[in-house]
């Protein structure tokens, strides 16, 4: 990566190249055999306890090919917003049984972390406030 010097003068378009290269890492490349390769953010994850129950494990193994498509959801909102689970569920509509186990797999890939904030849920409870790393 190329290095991003300070100067007096230096304005937004003298910070855009440097920006882009880092953003690069994001995007889905060709990989081994030329098959396309998805960025860590779009990969379809899901995450299954060891002791999960039969039923989970199924759920799971549904959900897993949808998984990339929310995935991104949730981090994309991650990056403009420092949010609670609950906040993110209702932002984008999509239940907290989804919303979970994903920001988990973010957290796992190192993508996101607890913000250090706390915020209180409807039921009045505190929450952990996440960020994008």
């Amino acid at each position: 990566m190329k290095s991003i010097k300070h100067q007096k003068s230096a304005g937004l378009k003298d910070w855009l190249p440097a920006m882009s290269e880092q953003l690069a890492m994001f995007a889905p490349s060709n990989g081994l055999g030329g098959h396309k390769e998805l960025s860590i953010i779009d990969r379809n994850v899901v995450v299954i306890a060891r002791n999960a129950q039969q039923t989970s494990v199924k759920a799971a193994l549904r959900a897993q090919p949808r998984s990339g498509t929310k995935r991104r959801l949730v981090f994309d909102y991650l990056r403009t917003h420092d949010a609670t689970d609950e906040e993110i569920e209702r932002a984008l509509d999509i239940s907290g049984n989804t919303i979970r186990p994903i920001r988990g797999s973010l957290v796992k890939d190192g993508l996101i972390v607890d913000s250090g904030a706390r915020r209180l849920t409807i039921a009045g409870n505190e929450a952990i406030v996440w960020s994008v790393k």
